[in-house]
């Protein structure tokens, strides 16, 4: 009688994604709020997370001060998967953003360019954001207005 080992197959395991969560105020003090609550993340490395809060902190900024922030506040999600990393912002649902999200479908967004009437530039901010992530979609909704960027990933560099 031979005795035989029976090989088992190596288990794969599903990836478990990696999800923070919070609630921001409608209140300028949402940015700061932000950038801490980023840093507390733990599955993002020091590089993924200096890239999120620069691109993340402008589109709370935006959404504070061009658009409409309602009672609820702004809700944020970052998801970290082998794919990359998502960032999520959602607001309730007003027509500025609408108008707003409909130009970029339109046409590529618009550049940053000088106004010479108020002595500003507009638009640096979301270009910078654009050249950060890999995607940057803006969609409205019946309910919820969401934005959506998108990340590679980042590893930190070994000492």
């Amino acid at each position: 009688m031979s005795r035989h080992r029976a090989v088992k197959a190596p288990v794969k395991h599903a990836e478990v994604p990696r999800k923070a969560r919070i609630t921001l105020p409608r209140r300028p003090e949402a940015v700061l709020r932000y950038e801490d609550f980023i840093r507390t993340v733990r599955f993002l490395s020091e590089r993924e997370k200096n890239v999120v809060i620069v691109a993340g902190e402008e589109v709370v900024d935006n959404l504070l001060t061009h658009g409409e922030v309602g009672r609820h506040g702004i809700k944020v999600t970052v998801r970290k998967r082998a794919s990359g990393i998502t960032l999520a912002l959602y607001v309730q649902s007003h027509r500025i953003f609408a108008r707003f999200s409909a130009c970029l479908d339109l046409s590529p967004p618009p550049g940053p360019r000088y106004n010479s009437e108020l002595k500003r530039w507009h638009g640096l901010g979301l270009t910078m954001s654009r050249n950060l992530a890999r995607s940057v979609c803006y969609r409205p909704g019946e309910q919820m207005d969401r934005v959506y960027l998108s990340f590679p990933l980042q590893p930190d560099d070994p000492l």
